[in-house]
């Protein structure tokens, strides 16, 4: 289930009983909108943000050791009829089952030699059980035949069933950066390296967060970016949202109008500032008709850092052509703004990939 951004408030309607004597009735009065707070289950996100690890650690333990290594500790954790996809800068897959899932992580196993792996950041929704988790790999890749490390990131999300019998993962969505693999055709060994290595989250910006950070504030940060992206909206929307020091860092890092290409490798090589963001946004709506909704949104327990799910359509205003944009967004910030976020953006028609 979604999370929406605007609460309608309901409507009482009084309807007089037959046969009752009509009696004055006094004036409505015109009150202000209820403040609808949303109870924040903590135990709930934490049995879910502990099954989700979970499943991310034997996701990994499959792709380093084979996917036999990983069954048994899916089969606890997910249900049969699992739903996984996959959004890879160049790639998608779709599939369903157990064993589907256990065929991606045996592509992996023989595309990477895994190193190590590491969850920088989980955060769950106990709104309708969303997870998310950030995590950072290394590897070596097996189809490059490179011996140089690789770093990569992806952002697991899935959709968990929790009730009083069942605490299984219903769906799985991966979300991978740029590796060198997905260029390799198209540049030198050394390019591919560099650029799959372009990226880096910017994990200094990550702190301890004890008290977590409001499910509310983090929603209306993300209404206020999907607002600022739409048509019609202006990108002072996020005027309330961001903090003047915000910086976005384009997750992928192969669109040149973010990325700097004297400074790959750099962890701030392809960062945008916030004015810049702007002009990015405002320049983007120009050439086309957008409209963005965000779809999912969590907030960590125990870090300064808020996962968001969007979703955008785009028309081109001269040809009409239509295309369709999802993202997650990792955002570090503070209890009253937001001054980092980390984009993975999931182009649905790779060739008509937009960053706003």
């Amino acid at each position: 289930m979604a999370l929406k951004c605007v609460l309608a408030t309901r409507r009482v309607v009084a309807v007089k009983a037959p046969g009752v004597r009509a009696v004055p009735v006094r004036p409505a009065v015109r009150r202000a909108p209820v403040k609808v707070v949303a109870y924040r289950d903590v135990h709930r996100e934490e049995k879910i943000c502990g099954l989700g690890s979970e499943v991310v650690n034997a996701w990994f333990k499959g792709i380093k050791m084979g996917p036999e290594a990983a069954r048994d500790a899916l089969r606890a954790d997910v249900d049969s009829t699992v739903a996984y996809s996959s959004h890879q800068v160049l790639r998608h897959h779709k599939g369903q089952g157990l064993d589907y899932v256990l065929q991606r992580i045996a592509v992996g196993h023989e595309m990477m030699d895994l190193m190590s792996h590491r969850i920088l950041a989980t955060a769950a929704c106990s709104l309708d059980d969303t997870f998310f988790a950030l995590v950072e790999y290394k590897y070596k890749s097996k189809v490059l035949g490179d011996e140089r490390i690789n770093v990569g990131y992806s952002v697991m999300e899935m959709d968990v069933m929790y009730d009083d019998t069942c605490l299984k993962v219903m769906a799985l969505a991966e979300r991978s950066s740029l590796s060198p693999d997905d260029v390799a055709g198209l540049a030198s060994l050394d390019s591919a390296h560099s650029a799959g290595n372009a990226t880096h989250f910017p994990e200094g910006d990550l702190a301890d967060y004890p008290a977590g950070l409001a499910d509310e504030a983090l929603l209306a940060n993300s209404c206020a970016w999907c607002l600022a992206r739409s048509s019609g909206h202006p990108e002072s929307a996020l005027d309330s949202a961001l903090d003047p020091s915000f910086r976005l860092w384009d997750a992928y890092g192969v669109l040149p109008v973010l990325c700097d290409p004297d400074r790959r490798g750099e962890v701030d090589a392809c960062v945008v500032k916030y004015d810049q963001v702007q002009d990015v946004i405002r320049s983007t709506k120009d050439r086309y008709d957008l409209k963005c909704k965000v779809i999912d949104s969590a907030v960590s327990l125990t870090k300064n850092v808020g996962f968001t799910h969007w979703f955008s359509r785009a028309v081109n205003k001269d040809t009409k052509v239509v295309s369709e944009i999802e993202a997650v967004e990792v955002r570090a910030g503070r209890q009253q703004n937001t001054s980092r976020t980390w984009d993975e953006n999931i182009p649905q028609a790779a060739a008509q990939q937009i960053q706003e």
